[in-house]
């Protein structure tokens, strides 16, 4: 099985921190549109940093996956069995949900607001491909079988 090279590693784990900001600035979205109450500069901070997170991690899904393409990597799995197919669907499940993700925000952010509604849509798929995908690694891990590792930072590429 092909280790991932450094730079596909450190952009993989560049999405996971800007995900975990993406989840702790998303309430200060609605909190920047009260028709009620004026939002605090605090809140103003919290949604740039979401709407720019949102946006960076939508550059870095498309290095991803030109960086797998650039490999020969296209696939990444031998596909010979349903494990191999499913491991597949939540990878490229993955990248399209996020690439989704930062369209539909942006979208609603600059030009459209009822696109907030894929997006938060998008956002739960996501999630559960999410929470799939760290089942996987976390099971992974357990069986040592080295597919965690190739995802782990190293000397060599």
């Amino acid at each position: 099985m092909r280790k991932y090279s450094n730079i596909q590693i450190a952009l993989h784990w560049a999405v996971v921190l800007m995900i975990a900001v993406q989840w702790w600035t998303a309430a200060a979205i609605p909190r920047t549109h009260s028709p009620l109450l004026p939002p605090s500069a605090w809140a103003l901070f919290q949604h740039k940093v979401h709407n720019y997170s949102g946006m960076t991690i939508g550059v870095l899904i498309a290095l991803r996956v030109a960086l797998r393409f650039a490999r020969g990597s296209w696939t990444g799995f031998r596909l010979s069995n349903w494990k191999d197919h499913a491991a597949a669907l939540v990878h490229w499940g993955l990248y399209a949900t996020l690439a989704a993700q930062a369209f539909t925000g942006f979208v609603a952010a600059y030009y459209w607001g009822p696109a907030a509604a894929v997006h938060k849509t998008t956002w739960n798929v996501t999630l559960a491909l999410i929470s799939i995908h760290v089942a996987a690694a976390a099971w992974h891990g357990f069986r040592r079988d080295q597919v965690l590792s190739r995802m782990l930072p190293s000397k060599q590429a």
